[in-house]
């Protein structure tokens, strides 16, 4: 008995050679070669609605606080001053002064 062979010939299909190897992939449909499922789009989303905002009344503000602390600031800096200068006085004039300046410089800020 002969045997049969087991290598497949050129000629049976589905065998690819180095000569068909052109022939073989053009005859493979574009479809059967890309398996991607296809996605379906996603509805576009609506516009979203404008929201209007009203802004807060304007109301009249106090003027700036002066706060103890920026008193305090104050004070040394024109204590700084005196000293340097000669000048006399001494920690309760410096409070003083500093707490007018400050009320003067928030009153005129104020509008």
């Amino acid at each position: 008995m002969a045997k049969k062979s087991t290598t497949p010939k050129a000629t049976e299909p589905g065998v690819v050679t180095a000569s068909s190897l052109p022939t073989a992939l053009a005859e493979k449909p574009a479809a059967a070669a890309l398996q991607k499922p296809v996605r379906a789009k996603k509805p576009a989303k609506a516009p979203a609605a404008r929201v209007q905002v009203k802004a807060a009344p304007v109301t009249k503000s106090a003027a700036p606080k002066v706060t103890p602390a920026d008193i305090a600031l104050r004070a040394y800096f024109i204590a700084e001053k005196r000293q340097k200068l000669g000048l006399p006085g001494d920690s309760t004039s410096d409070w003083v002064e500093a707490e007018r300046q400050l009320k003067a410089e928030a009153a005129k800020a104020k509008p």
